[in-house]
């Protein structure tokens, strides 16, 4: 499983600053979480920013230093000793909007930056069947995935592939008083589902696990650990404070981004 983080790694080839940090010492890891980057400014959510907001946003992280990282990356760091930037941060985007191709990428390639984007297997299959590109709500398709992956600039993590909702389950989490037994089968199904078929369509396996809405069940963190994902991403605002333990990877904590506040004053709150 390492081999894709090595994969990942060797892709992106923007030069970064190595960290200075003693290796016993714990570093700070702030990671934004976005969703969707579109233009309809009509349309009101707390998961929608504008293109020109996430630039803005990527212009302040490259004017005060810090450089993004994957999560493969933080992975590397913990199990291997491998160096990570002075200042790194993480960008990810959930449910995996086409948007995140038409409008992330060419803002990422251009302040040479890198992010993590989790899909819904069931939103990818659902369009890979149907010619819908209409980028305000559209999902990319597994060749989108692959034209991503291939541009050394997106790792894509597992979002469940058919999990990603509100219903009696509360996402992926263990129902109220479901069986342990049960409770595996179903997440372990949903799970290798998705990983088996991007693998088969995309060609890499993804190694970190996106909570839908960020339900984090305890009863999941075995199971996840079993399927072979090496860390996990919460919805708790924190920034990560890793130090070299890898049970950390499987609590990282990050900031939604909201549209309705400037870069500053978001990254000031945040402590970014």
């Amino acid at each position: 499983m390492l081999g894709t983080v090595f994969l990942y790694k060797a892709r992106y080839e923007a030069k970064q600053t190595l960290s200075t940090e003693n290796e016993d010492a714990s570093i700070a890891v702030p990671i934004l979480m976005y969703h969707s980057v579109c233009d309809n400014k009509k349309v009101t959510s707390n998961y929608r920013v504008t293109p020109e907001v996430f630039e803005s946003d990527l212009e302040y992280l490259s004017k005060n230093g810090y450089k993004t990282i994957f999560v493969s990356d933080l992975v590397a760091y913990v199990h291997e000793g491998t160096s990570l930037p002075e200042k790194p941060i993480i960008i990810t985007l959930d449910d995996g909007y086409l948007n995140n191709m038409t409008n992330v990428l060419p803002i990422l390639e251009k302040y040479n930056m890198c992010a993590v984007v989790s899909v819904v297997g069931e939103f990818a299959e659902s369009f890979s069947k149907v010619i819908d590109r209409n980028p305000l709500y559209a999902y990319l398709t597994f060749d989108d995935m692959k034209y991503l992956t291939d541009s050394g600039r997106i790792e894509l993590g597992n979002h469940t592939y058919a999990m990603h909702e509100l219903g009696e389950r509360r996402g992926c989490a263990k129902i109220s008083g479901e069986s342990a037994e049960n409770y595996d089968k179903a997440l372990t199904e949903d799970l290798v589902k998705l990983q088996s078929v991007i693998k088969d369509k995309v060609g890499v396996t993804p190694i970190v696990f996106t909570y839908p809405y960020g339900f984090v069940s305890k009863e999941s963190l075995p199971i996840i650990k079993k399927i072979g994902f090496l860390a996990a991403l919460t919805c708790y605002e924190h920034i990560n404070y890793i130090n070299g333990t890898p049970e950390q990877l499987y609590k990282l904590g990050r900031f939604n981004r909201p549209p309705n506040i400037g870069t500053e004053e978001f990254m000031k709150k945040i402590g970014v």
